[in-house]
């Protein structure tokens, strides 16, 4: 619970030209990237749950990377807040991804919410 209240606060404390049409659209294509290398992985290797989240984030982000990197020979410069949009978005898709494919369960009772599962 504690993380969700640091969580909220920042983004209340983010400006609002922080989260540009740039940074959400690496955001979401990390997350689409995510979600699906982590749903590919699940069904067609037989890593376990941490390996398997750890490989599907690293995964979604090469595009990413790679499009930073291209970046920086046309004009623009490689941007490490790109990079961070593209890794939260990896890992927000790789949880969903986790949480969709069975694994993760949420729990929550008038306390607190947790993340359990079946491992």
């Amino acid at each position: 619970m504690k993380t969700a209240i640091v969580l909220l606060a920042l983004l209340f404390a983010l400006p609002a030209q922080a989260l540009d049409k740039d940074k959400i659209s690496h955001f979401g294509g990390g997350a689409i990237l995510g979600l699906t290398t982590d749903t590919v992985l699940y069904h067609a290797t037989d890593l376990e749950r941490p390996k398997r989240m750890v490989a599907a984030t690293g995964l979604a982000m090469i595009p990413g990377f790679a499009i930073e990197v291209a970046d920086e020979f046309t004009g623009t410069h490689f941007s490490w807040y790109d990079l961070l949009a593209d890794g939260l978005g990896s890992v927000t898709g790789v949880v969903a991804g986790e949480l969709i494919n069975g694994k993760l369960w949420v729990k929550a009772s008038a306390r607190q919410v947790q993340l359990t599962g079946r491992w």
